[in-house]
């Protein structure tokens, strides 16, 4: 809440706001305002420091949050009125306030919430609270920028653990079919660690035909467990959330009868014989061998599902424990440290009682800390006794959390909401704190998007999140939370969050800010302070029973002070919703088809929004116009429930798929904001307008666009040409010729030197085509350090009918199909900086005609190429000669390459090559699995060759 109070004073700054209580004569009222909210933060910070706070100061903070909220309240309709009055100035000259502002309206509301303000002080000045305490300022240095999280690859003291749980798998327990492994340690021990460590172990995959992995948490539902089998088993199919439960059964049955298999089932809770029962009959198709491993907290969880000898997990010895402190706080543990704190930091290890999260959590304290005194002051905290106390490390967790900014707690405080085990979007979360007012971005030149961000990596590093989740770019995409993280942040966040599941209210006290709720219970929500209300998150039960209309309406309508309004489903669905009050909204989430009233005039005053991800009923239609007065818009995502699915990644988006006839000429200037634009399935015009003028756009993502044929762009002035663009994907838009000028006209342009005059990409890096058979006019792109291109499926016919003397005149620069004029080897042959490249469908003819183009007389036009990858070039027998004159090559990737036999016997000549990885190509991986083949000792020199036969 001390954030909280920050974002008010800031918001008491605004020049709108000081210039209305000039006029009307409120100055000094607005200075005390000030001076209340500024007390109010002192106050926050001090109790927010503590370990542990009384009755009577929890009462504080409570009494503090209701007169905190209405003043925000108030604050922030005056500036959604303010940002209304500018936007349309040429109908409103006047700064108004949504109570027609004025003065005495204006007056009345300061003075209401100043009283209140007067009964907290006298309160809280008996408490002897210390109100001279700041928030740490962040220096520069600390905002630099940072490269992505890497997960740990080094586990300390749990290889014995490791071996032992092994060498059980292997047991047969004297069981026909599926025998059970229970791992039993108090929470922080590792469990999930360990567990994870055995699941990727060579050994281990090598045992088992099939393998699988789903977290339980304390939602032991048999069905939910099964189709999450299903998932981890077929992770390339998609798991309908409708199937029945004889429908999930019979599909298990047949991927599994006859196989041996390892599933393992993590942070098990449930201590109900019958439900195990329920399950275990489940589990039974297996092979002879065939093993269930648990971890749990539990012994009796253990002992339900039959195992009389679980394997508990002991704390780390206490060398371990050193070991550990010193590799989070030192960065290396064989590092020698000055031996009065190497004594200080053993005795550290000690008192953490073995326990890995509490060892890493007090190492991330003591990061970058090199006097004794500040190792001393760790040793010597009163938390300790709050541990011996509770029979807990939650103490020791609360001290790396007290170290937070403000700003970092209110970010982890927030997390609180989701359920335990939830996979967190990374991108979702940041615009979720960006909607609240969490971030604040103190260096010149970042986005507060970077700020989110570099969050997430400091939650990451200091083990408040774990698991993190990568893309196939190496983005980090998500995370999760350790249980007892979870459990800190519900300890920290207090009454501001509560659930609303199984139609009861769980952990739901007070008049919470913010409401996780199952569609079942959603009638409870007519039962909270709705001036209280910011975020709303509606998910939804496998089984729905839904209310009438007017009641969905009125609901939601009356919580119009939400700042995040968010439905969690993918199927099939009406909801009838009306968001035209919720105009503090920031973030609108719809993932499931909903019928809005009149949503094209309903979004109008929703000038707050910064990201919009809505699936619409087909009927509606949506006007740029309307979208064109959202100023703040950062993101905007459209789509009918056919296409539900398309939702992209990245964070600041603007999507408009399936709308017909709609006319782009203007309506994207006003949208200066605007990080990422991705116009998707969209039908009825020939071409875009300029987008170079949007001086913030980050990444443009254009696909399916049949009518498509060119991207207009103006002549560069004095500004660069797409300043800010790193990635353009461009997927699956068939009559797109390219980028042209106003009154330019293709048929007289000569295409081998139209890219001598179009201007150049100063900032792209990545670049993605895939199926654009017809894109010629593409500007070029010095700096790109990775380039990904994926061709439309040619018949074979066409395949054989293409010469090798064809390619040179037959096909694009990028798209390489056949049957079209003209080509551009300068595109090609400006890719210096290119680092990374990927081939998705290439055929024999086409990687020909990349090597007429880029290593024509011996010249290499990819100096700096350090990965190239091969997907599904399903119709070559072997991979190009040319690979090997990229002598900077270092790893190469051959994946889904059914008919690939063969490898240049030149590969001997890359020297730098460190890394081959060949993934289900069945008849390249029986090939060097030979023992007289003659693709063996073309690749023996390299170091790391990785093999992978199946999805597993």
């Amino acid at each position: 809440m001390a954030e909280f109070a920050s974002s008010l004073i800031q918001s008491l700054g605004s020049a709108a706001l000081h210039e209305f209580a000039r006029i009307n004569g409120l100055k000094d009222e607005l200075e005390r305002l000030k001076e209340h909210v500024e007390t109010c933060k002192a106050v926050l910070l001090d109790l927010d420091g503590k370990q542990e706070q009384s009755h009577a100061e929890q009462n504080l903070v409570t009494r503090l949050k209701d007169v905190l909220i209405p003043a925000d309240n108030l604050l922030d309709e005056f500036a959604i009125q303010d940002m209304i009055n500018k936007r349309d100035r040429n109908k409103l000259k006047k700064v108004l306030h949504p109570y027609s502002l004025k003065k005495l309206d204006m007056a009345h509301e300061i003075e209401k919430i100043q009283k209140k303000f007067d009964d907290v002080e006298k309160y809280m000045f008996g408490l002897n609270l210390n109100l001279n305490v700041s928030a740490v300022e962040k220096t520069n240095s600390e905002w630099r920028e940072t490269g992505s999280y890497v997960q740990e690859s080094e586990i300390i003291g749990r290889d014995d653990d490791k071996e032992n749980i092994i060498s059980l798998l292997r047991q047969s327990h004297g069981d026909p079919n599926v025998s059970f492994v229970a791992i039993v340690g108090i929470g922080g021990m590792g469990k999930t660690t360990l567990a994870q460590l055995v699941y990727s172990d060579e050994k281990v995959q090598n045992l088992f035909e099939k393998s699988m992995w789903v977290c339980v948490s304390d939602n032991f539902d048999v069905k939910t467990i099964l189709k999450n089998m299903l998932k981890s088993l077929l992770p390339k199919e998609k798991i309908d959330d409708t199937l029945t439960l004889d429908n999930l059964q019979s599909m298990l049955r047949d991927n599994l009868n006859g196989k041996r298999y390892l599933l393992v089932l993590d942070d098990i809770w449930n201590e109900s014989s019958e439900k195990w029962d329920k399950l275990r009959t489940n589990l039974m198709c297996g092979a002879r061998g065939s093993k269930v491993v648990v971890t749990t907290r539990s012994t009796i969880v253990a002992h339900r599902m039959g195992v009389k000898d679980p394997y508990v997990l002991s704390g780390l010895i206490p060398e371990k424990s050193w070991s550990l402190l010193k590799k989070i706080a030192f960065g290396d543990d064989t590092i020698q440290v000055d031996q009065k704190i190497e004594s200080v930091g053993k005795e550290i290890a000690e008192k953490c009682k073995g326990v890995p999260l509490a060892i890493r959590s007090l190492g991330s304290i003591l990061k970058g800390k090199s006097e004794e005194k500040e190792w001393n002051d760790v040793l010597r905290g009163d938390f300790w006794k709050l541990c011996e106390d509770k029979d807990s490390i939650l103490p020791v967790l609360k001290l790396s959390y007290n170290n937070l900014s403000p700003q970092q707690r209110q970010c982890f405080a927030y997390c609180s909401l989701f359920p335990k085990d939830w996979e967190f979007e990374k991108d979702e979360l940041v615009q979720m704190w960006m909607a609240h007012g969490y971030l604040d971005c103190p260096v010149e030149g970042k986005c507060i998007e970077d700020v989110g961000n570099q969050f997430i990596n400091i939650f990451l590093m200091k083990s408040f999140f774990q698991e993190p989740k990568w893309n196939e770019d190496g983005d980090l995409i998500g995370f999760k939370m350790h249980d007892l993280m979870h459990d800190l942040a519900k300890q920290v966040a207090g009454d501001d969050c509560c659930y609303l599941l199984d139609n009861k209210a769980k952990g739901c006290l007070g008049s919470p800010m913010h409401v996780w709720v199952e569609f079942d219970a959603l009638y409870l929500l007519g039962s909270l302070d709705a001036s209280r209300l910011r975020t709303l998150i509606v998910a939804f039960p496998n089984v729905y029973d839904f209310m009438d209309r007017e009641k969905q309406h009125s609901l939601i309508s009356r919580f119009k002070y939400l700042r995040v309004f968010k439905l969690c489903d993918d199927l099939y669905i009406e909801l009838y919703v009306s968001i035209e009050k919720l105009n503090h909204l920031r973030f609108l989430k719809l993932s499931l088809t909903c019928t809005l009233k009149k949503f094209h005039k309903s979004i109008r005053n929703l000038v707050c929004l910064q990201t919009i991800e809505v699936s619409l009923d087909p009927k509606i239609v949506l006007s740029t116009k309307v979208v064109s007065k959202l100023i703040n818009l950062r993101r905007l995502y459209i789509c009918q429930c056919t296409f539900r699915d398309k939702t992209p990644v990245g964070f600041g988006k603007l999507s408009i798929p399936q709308h017909r006839g709609v006319n782009f000429s203007k309506w994207l200037s006003p949208l200066t904001n605007i990080i990422e634009i991705s116009l998707t399935f969209c039908q009825g015009f020939k071409y875009l307008p300029p987008l170079e003028g949007l001086l913030s756009l980050k990444s443009l993502y254009l696909s399916n666009l049949d009518d498509l044929e060119y991207i207009y762009y103006e002549v560069p002035t004095h500004e660069p040409f797409f300043p800010s663009l790193k990635r353009l994907d461009i997927w699956d838009c068939y009559n797109l010729v390219g980028w042209k000028r106003k009154g330019d006209d293709f048929n007289d342009i000569n295409t081998s030197s139209h890219h001598l005059f179009l201007p150049q990409f100063p900032c792209l890096s990545y670049l993605k085509i895939s199926e654009c058979p017809m894109l010629t006019h593409m500007p070029t792109c010095p700096n790109i350090k990775k380039l990904s291109l994926q061709l439309v499926f040619p018949t074979w016919e066409e395949t054989l009918n293409i010469a090798p003397s064809q390619c040179s005149l037959s096909c694009t620069p990028l798209s390489l199909q056949i049957n079209l004029k003209n080509v551009s080897q300068y595109w090609w042959q400006n890719l210096t900086s290119l680092e990374n490249l990927k081939f998705v469908c290439f055929s024999s003819q086409q990687f020909q005609a990349i090597e007429i183009w880029l290593f024509k007389e011996d010249f290499n036009y990819l100096p700096s190429l350090r990965n190239i990858q091969f997907h599904y070039c399903n119709r070559i027998k072997a991979l190009p000669d040319w690979i090997c004159k990229i002598s900077s090559l270092q790893h190469i990737t051959i994946e889904d390459c059914d008919q690939l036999t063969l490898l240049p016997e030149g590969m001997t000549r890359l020297t730098n090559l460190h890394t081959l990885e060949i993934i289900r190509c069945r008849l390249l991986i029986e090939e060097c699995q030979k023992e007289t083949s003659a693709t063996r000792p073309t690749i023996a020199h390299i170091p790391n060759i990785i093999i992978k036969s199946d999805w597993n």
